[in-house]
């Protein structure tokens, strides 16, 4: 990110405050400064996830601005802060471009999702696009989503409990896991790290209500529709 100059903004959203959430303490100074400029209110920042879900609890900010690698799980902080604050807008500002990280990003309820790369004249922008309801995303990111509506958006299974609706991510995780491959069979066949193929089967087994990875097999073969 590098600073720009200032630029004017609808009066109505001159001053909407800002929950600033990343690990790194130099991007976190540039972005308060850009932003500042720019009229936006930081009102707290936030080095790791439980930090983040505390201070948008407590203050219920216009805009959370996120990294989703922050420490203790930066994906589940935006599901956790879209519920303690729904009126909060939540955009992630991260190195990831990872495919997976973006959709789960949207499906957690993040309203934007930005790359690092952007300049501060951007980010504001983009955040004032954001309060004013038009969902700011990295130009860069838009094949990643294009591939995964074609691939189908969601995945239901209509369970005893009731319809469980997994992304398409989460869908491969648990055919995989079905056809019996291990964590780091999926991991390569996926062309990610095993760390995040056992975040999905974590996020798969509180989905589906299962105990263990056996028994998510069997809700699958049981209830999944190809």
């Amino acid at each position: 990110m590098h600073a720009g100059t200032p630029t004017g903004g609808n009066a109505e959203f001159d001053h909407p405050s800002v929950l600033v959430a990343d690990n790194d303490t130099q991007h976190r100074r540039a972005v308060r400064e850009a932003l500042e400029r720019h009229g936006f209110i930081i009102v707290a920042e936030a080095a790791d996830a439980a930090a983040a879900i505390g201070a948008a609890t407590r203050l219920q900010p216009n805009i959370c601005l996120i990294e989703i690698e922050l420490p203790v799980d930066g994906l589940n902080a935006v599901g956790r802060i879209a519920k303690a604050s729904p009126s909060t807008l939540i955009v992630v500002l991260s190195r990831s471009d990872r495919p997976e990280d973006v959709v789960s990003a949207f499906t957690r309820g993040a309203s934007g999702y930005l790359l690092k790369e952007i300049s501060g004249d951007q980010l504001a922008a983009s955040l004032r696009g954001a309060y004013a309801g038009e969902p700011p995303l990295s130009r860069a990111l838009v094949p990643y989503l294009v591939d995964e509506i074609r691939r189908g958006a969601m995945r239901r299974l209509t369970l005893p409990g009731g319809p469980v609706t997994l992304t398409p991510r989460e869908w491969e995780v648990g055919e995989l896991l079905r056809d019996g491959y291990s964590t780091a069979e999926i991991a390569d066949r996926l062309g990610v790290s095993p760390v995040t193929v056992r975040r999905h089967v974590g996020l798969l087994l509180n989905k589906l209500g299962a105990e263990d990875r056996d028994a998510a097999v069997e809700l699958i073969r049981a209830y999944g529709r190809r």
